[in-house]
């Protein structure tokens, strides 16, 4: 029942059928390798990338994951500082004032380890262990959250992936991107009281912030790969100066500056 027509060409399990043209866009065009294509030409016979030791081993599985943790947070602790400075000084001043005296600094340094936490273990599976089965440029197959394979007698080896084509393709990134939302927004979710008692009117422009970038991720994303990186940097922003504005709190309680 596959042996012939366009449909065999997109479903056969033959490898030779495997490659950019024929799992690319519905007009048969022939696709860039761009953010945009779902798997890139090297393949296996299973579907995944061919990976070189070098690409396993390379910058993003080494380095990134630990400048991506302490440089976020600089940015935002850095951002949270001018909000201090060229804020409403006084306010909060007195507001921090009151936390120092109520002793309860530590639930804001209990926010910015939590946080930082989080970021780490979605860090760690993205940019360690993606890094070893996929490519950069690997397009659509890295909204993939698991790679599935079947099990059992006769089990076929191919891996088991999103549909990434078409309306059910945006469909899938799109509820992908209700799924990193989820994974992600602990901390900040958190932070809305505990530092908007501080920070009050900083905080309603960072909850505007993030509501505006998840949707932009969200909207984004059912374009194909890459589409959500926009929206992904508005709240990765958001949430950082929020922990910044939080660890802000507790140096300023610990009389660190």
């Amino acid at each position: 029942p596959f042996g012939s027509g366009k449909d065999s060409r997109q479903f056969s399990t033959r490898p030779k059928a495997r490659n950019a043209t024929t799992m690319g866009s519905d007009n048969g065009k022939k696709e860039k390798e761009d953010a945009k294509t779902p798997l890139l030409r090297k393949m296996k016979a299973d579907g995944m990338p061919e990976m070189t030791d070098d690409e396993k081993s390379g910058f993003m599985a080494n380095f990134f994951p630990v400048v991506f943790f302490l440089v976020t947070l600089a940015i935002g602790t850095g951002i949270a500082y001018a909000v201090l400075i060229y804020g409403a000084t006084a306010l909060y001043e007195k507001n921090i004032k009151a936390v120092e005296e109520a002793q309860t600094h530590w639930l804001y340094l209990a926010l910015v380890v939590f946080g930082r936490m989080i970021v780490f273990v979605n860090l760690y599976p993205a940019m360690v262990w993606k890094a070893r089965i996929m490519k950069t440029k690997s397009g659509n197959l890295r909204s993939n959250p698991f790679i599935y394979r079947m099990a059992g007698e006769n089990a076929a080896k191919n891996v088991i992936l999103f549909d990434a084509e078409g309306d059910i393709g945006g469909y899938n990134r799109a509820n992908r991107s209700i799924h990193h939302m989820v994974e992600n927004f602990g901390a900040f979710v958190a932070g809305i009281y505990l530092t908007g008692v501080v920070f009050p009117f900083p905080v309603f422009v960072l909850v505007c912030m993030f509501a505006v970038g998840r949707v932009l991720h969200q909207v984004g994303y059912t374009t194909g790969y890459g589409g959500h990186g926009f929206g992904f940097m508005i709240t990765m922003l958001a949430d950082n100066t929020m922990q910044g504005l939080a660890l802000i709190v507790a140096l300023k309680c610990l009389k660190a500056f």
